[in-house]
Order: structure tokens, then sequence, then C-alpha cells
């Protein structure tokens, strides 16, 4: 069994007095135990950036990286048994310390059919300011065995063109990987991060072996703004596919979202979702997050404050909102501000349940401490909202994930004196 990380029995205390200061009126019902799963190698080491993939059966991959003089590294570890046991950390980046990630752009892992596992990060080229490729690594054996890295972008070859990251990946109803990412190359030659940028994407149909041309996604996309791709199944079995990414155009960074019924090969929906009309001259770093079921879903994004927001009366306020959506019409009901109880909302993410939907932000805890949290709450089907379970202190970055109807997954990097340490907990409900 892994080692019991130091301070967990007063960090579930902690967790209970908080949840229990939500509103009343919420009638969800409430996690009932949580057990903190932190691998035993990552209790002492520092890391950030994790991320989460979980599959129905219980197999947990876990994505963080590490960083010294030489760089940023890219690992991944494995759970076969819903967190009882790891497998030994495996760096995924074949050329040492040669890894781009940060809150909004990480290394990401999605599980397929039969055990396959594919992983994405940005691989940084020998030189260059912001000068990145889409890596992607793919395992047919649970992460027992990994192939080669590939490189997923097709303008490797105009050196100019530098710009990639944001990668968002998940595996379509077909058994391929797909991966979309943010993209600059419609700005070679500028310096940097690009004022507006772009959305491609490629699929595999060989377990990564291969991949397709890069097809154009979204044009005129925030270009520090993380992405979020989900699939779906439509009734016949085919892929439906939902990419949430935030607009630049006119340098406003209202929330937008593309929807394949074709499993990619075109996107027969792009809307707004919502007009919050918030312009900013500047980069939000903070992406939306999406769920997608067939035809229709949820849609979770922030919206922060303008300079000139004093001559746009009507402006919702800074803070994190949630809408359904369905297909033909985008946002398909009322916005719902989900800040309530959690002061400073911002960084959401969403992860679909089996009934319902996992909703979650990064924030602080009203009646808490200063230091921010990762809390976590469910979207019932009949839109109840459970309260607020609240998680860690001194929280940069956080990830969800779904297993099944009554479990949940959350990991998140913190704060710990002088370093920054990854947790990952799993969540049950009666």
């Amino acid at each position: 069994m892994p080692r019991t990380p130091r301070r967990l029995a007063a960090a579930l205390f902690t967790l209970g007095l908080l949840a229990t200061s939500c509103s009343p009126t919420q009638r969800g019902t409430p996690w009932t135990r949580v057990s903190e799963l932190t691998p035993p190698f990552l209790v002492d080491q520092s890391a950030a950036d994790p991320s989460l993939a979980v599959d129905p059966a219980g197999r947990v991959a876990l994505t963080w990286v590490t960083r010294d003089s030489l760089g940023t590294d890219a690992w991944i570890a494995v759970s076969t048994d819903s967190g009882a046991r790891w497998s030994e950390p495996e760096r995924l980046n074949e050329a040492a310390g040669r890894v781009s990630s940060y809150t909004e752009s990480r290394p990401v892992a999605a599980w397929g059919p039969d055990g396959m596992l594919v992983t994405a990060w940005a691989a940084a080229r020998e030189t260059g300011k912001d000068a990145d490729d889409i890596a992607v690594r793919v395992s047919t054996d649970a992460g027992r065995s990994w192939g080669v890295a590939r490189l997923v972008n097709d303008d490797r070859g105009d050196r100019s063109s530098t710009y990639h990251g944001f990668i968002a990946l998940d595996v379509l109803a077909d058994g391929r990987p797909y991966v979309a990412w943010i993209d600059g190359r419609f700005s070679a030659g500028v310096d940097g991060e690009p004022h507006v940028a772009d959305i491609f994407s490629s699929t595999s149909a060989d377990l990564g072996a291969h991949w397709t041309a890069n097809a154009l996604v979204a044009g005129e996309v925030c270009p520090c703004c993380r992405l979020s791709v989900q699939s779906g199944v439509l009734p016949d079995g085919s892929s439906s596919l939902a990419v949430a990414y935030r607009t630049a155009q006119d340098d406003l960074r209202d929330p937008r979202l593309a929807v394949s019924y074709d499993g990619g090969r075109t996107y027969d929906d792009d809307t707004l979702i919502s007009e919050d009309r918030w312009k900013l001259d500047g980069c939000p770093s903070m992406g939306p997050a999406v769920t997608i079921e067939g035809e229709r879903g949820q849609y979770l994004w922030y919206t922060g404050e303008s300079p000139d927001d004093s001559h746009l009366p009507g402006r919702p306020a800074p803070g994190v909102y949630l809408v359904p959506w369905q297909r033909g019409t985008g946002a398909s009901g009322p916005k719902r501000a989900i800040g309530d109880s959690l002061l400073e909302a911002a960084r959401p993410m969403l992860a679909r349940l089996d009934h319902g939907t996992l909703v979650a932000a990064i924030g602080k805890p009203v009646g808490g401490p200063e230091r921010k949290v990762l809390a976590v709450r469910r979207l019932e089907p009949d839109g109840a909202l459970s309260p607020w379970l609240y998680l860690g202190s001194g929280v940069k970055s956080g990830a969800v994930a779904s297993q099944g109807t009554a479990s949940a997954w959350a990991a998140w990097a913190e704060l710990e004196g002088e370093r920054t340490r990854v947790r990952v907990t799993r969540l049950t409900r009666r």
C-alpha cells in the first residue's frame, strides 16, 4: 500500500469543516469519502502541472512535470487497481529537459480501448523563444511499454513557425486518438506569442504510428488559453466531438464551442456560448471546459474584468459560469454563476459522470483560510448542485476525472514550503 502522506488526517478534517459551510439551498448528494492516493514517490518530490485520465475499469494515468537546471521533464505513472498501487514513474520525453509546461499548457493523457493509453505534450525545440512542437506517445498495454514519440504538427519544416501548445486530447468512439492544440503557424515570423492563433488537430488510425495531415478546427482564437476536448457517441455509434476555446477577435475573450458530428472531419457547429464582451489586450491564461453526451453537454468558463468595463453596462461580474449546450443552438439554458462559497473562483474544470457532471474550480473558501483550494462539486441530472468539497492548500493548478457513477478523481499542485508538490485523491459518494 502507498505510504500515507504527512498531515493527511488534518487535511481531511479541514475538508469536512469547509464542506459544511456551503449554501443550504444546494440539494446534491455530498461526497462521503475522500481518500488520498498520492503515489509514494511523489510524497517528498517537487512536482507540478498534474493531469489525470481514468477509464471505467479503474485504471488511472497521472502525468506531471519536474524541473531542474537542465530543463523540464514530463512523467507518467499508472494504477490498474484504482490507486492502491502505482507503476514506477516513466519519463515521456526521450530527450531530457525538452518539455514546455505550465498551468494552462501541460502534458495530458487519455485512455482508449483495450488498454491503449495516449499522452501528449509540448516538446521544446533546441532554439527559439516559445519554440515548441506537439509530441504524442502511445502505449498499447496500459503503460507498461511505450512507442516512440511522434511530432504531429506538420509545419515543422518552416523554422519560423514555432508557436504550438495548449494540447487537448481524447480518444474517439472508433478508437482513434485525437489531439488538438493552439497553433501560430499563420503568424510565422512573429517573435514569441502571436496576437491571435488557430486550432489544429490530428488523428491516428494505427495506434500512433502515423498521424493525419493537420486539420484546421477554428481560427482567431486566444493564443494563451487552454483548450478542452471531449468525445461522445451518437445514437448510430459514431463519434461526436466538442472543442471548447476562447475567441481573440477584436481582443474579445468570450467562450466559443466547435462541435463535430463526424469524428472531427468537419465542424458544423461553431457558436458563441456567451456574449460576455470581455475585452482584454493581453493574455487571460484561463481556458474553458466542456462535456459532451451525444449532441449536448455542459460548458464552464471564466470571465474576467476589462479595463473599460465602466463603458460596458450589463457585463457579468468576474467569475466562473456554467451553461448547458445542445446541437444547433449552442447555449440552451440560462448561465449560472457557480462561485457561491468560493471567492475568486477561476480555472474551471469539468468531467462527465455516468449520471451528472463533475464541476471544479480553484479559489478561496468563504470563511476559510486565505490560501487557494481546489473546489469540487457535482451537477446532478436535475440541475441540483452538491456542496463544494475543498481540497488542498495553496493550490496552483488542478485536474479532475470521473470513474463511473459514484467515484471521481482530483489531482492538484500545491505550495509546501519552498517546493511545489502533487497530490491525488479519490472521491466516493453514497
